[in-house]
């Protein structure tokens, strides 16, 4: 593997790493503004329950929603690009700790 191949792939790793940072913060955002939206759309009737248990159920009912299923497993697909993209860059670390590693007396005879 050239250094130079190597230098590529490491800044490219970072790219997209960073990138899916930016995407992770974004879909972790969304879910909770939808919450905080369907809460004030509902606050009297959240501020009308009985107690915080009839509250909850009305807002998992107001959250009963394909669109909020949708934010949700965006949510979970960002994370994973994330580890996927962490796990890659780790790699990278890898082969270059391996590449710059003195070579053992043993090995060289």
């Amino acid at each position: 593997m050239q250094h130079d191949e190597l230098i590529a792939q490491i800044d490219e790793a970072y790219r997209s790493l960073t990138a899916a940072r930016e995407e992770l913060a974004s879909a972790d955002r969304a879910p909770s503004k939808h919450v905080r939206a369907v809460r004030i759309k509902i606050a009297d009737t959240l501020l009308e329950a009985k107690n915080e248990r009839t509250a909850n159920l009305y807002l998992e009912g107001a959250l009963d929603t394909e669109y909020y299923r949708q934010l949700l497993a965006g949510k979970e697909r960002a994370e994973l690009d994330h580890q996927h993209l962490r796990r890659e860059v780790e790699r990278l670390h890898l082969i270059v700790k391996v590449l710059s590693a003195p070579i053992p007396t043993w090995a060289s005879s």
